[in-house]
């Protein structure tokens, strides 16, 4: 049952970055700067059985953002996120689970013919559930990341974020993350005066140490290992490689429901896998799920 809750971290990954448009929404909801900044995301998704693919409950968080503007250029910001599942699974699960800290520095290149602005962040994050910790096989990451973004005419903006994960492990098995290389491509366009819709694509290339069992299937053992006179035989039972690349889709509507509210609706699949041997369509219907978020800006 724990290592279940491993796949439906993994599944929902998308819905711990919802605030991929957060920029947009900050300056949304927050037309006058402000030096302090405390805005919360209530958000909800779909889940999936790992194996049969079948829907099987609901994955829920509870974010809190606490943002401190030093000056025009530079921000820290402190974030604690928790959350609840409920599924076939895994019956009212609550965890708090991760505490970030973030350094912004804004505006890098101010003399921009082009009109794009530049960000620079690094941010640290530890797990603080005790059990996660040992599931996932790491203790948090350190990331570093570069924003580009640009706005076009008549409501429309683009957003690209290269990010690196560098993953403070606690063990030395193949399988956990040691490093993980993100690339996130967001475009945003307001076609109503409250309405405003995007489409991101994420991709993700995961590091391990080496190839080993996918054990986020070992709840399946038996049903997945079949046992001979010559021993077990993990034929059928899914690999983990050292190197996995995964490409994601995001649509979304948002409404600014007032200055402080603002409401998201959206699907999320997964595009391509590296050691998945689905076709793509079958891919993208077997990982179909549909959430729904909504930010609050408190003060």
């Amino acid at each position: 049952m724990k290592i279940t809750l491993l796949f439906i971290f993994f599944a929902a990954s998308a819905l711990a970055q919802t605030n991929t448009t957060q920029r947009d929404v900050n300056r949304s909801l927050q037309p006058t700067p402000k030096s302090i900044n405390f805005e919360m995301l209530l958000a909800t998704q779909q889940t999936r059985d790992i194996l049969t693919r079948k829907l099987n409950g609901q994955y829920s968080k509870w974010d809190f953002s606490l943002l401190h503007a030093l000056n025009d250029q530079n921000e820290i910001r402190y974030f604690v996120s928790t959350r609840y599942i409920a599924s076939d699974l895994i019956q009212d699960e609550f965890n708090w689970f991760l505490f970030e800290t973030m350094y912004r520095r804004k505006n890098l290149f101010k003399d921009n013919s082009m009109g794009i602005t530049t960000e620079l962040e690094l941010k640290n994050y530890w797990i603080l559930d005790e059990q996660l910790k040992q599931m996932y096989g790491y203790n948090g990451s350190f990331i570093p990341q570069i924003i580009f973004n640009k706005r076009w005419k008549k409501g429309l903006s683009s957003e690209l974020k290269l990010r690196k994960h560098f993953y403070h492990r606690n063990n030395p098995d193949n399988f956990t993350l040691s490093e993980e290389d993100r690339i996130y491509f967001t475009q945003s366009f307001f076609f109503q005066r409250r309405w405003m819709g995007n489409i991101l694509f994420k991709y993700q290339h995961k590091i391990r140490k080496g190839d080993d069992l996918n054990y986020r299937f070992m709840p399946y053992f038996d049903q997945l290992v079949d046992f001979t006179a010559m021993g077990p035989d993990f034929t059928r039972f899914p690999k983990a490689k050292k190197h996995q690349e995964i490409l994601s889709i995001h649509p979304g509507v948002m409404y600014f429901w007032n200055r402080t509210t603002l409401v998201e609706f959206y699907l999320e699949t997964v595009l391509s896998d590296t050691y998945d041997k689905r076709s793509v369509n079958q891919i993208a219907s077997d990982e179909l799920v549909f959430g729904t978020a909504v930010y609050l800006s408190v003060f």
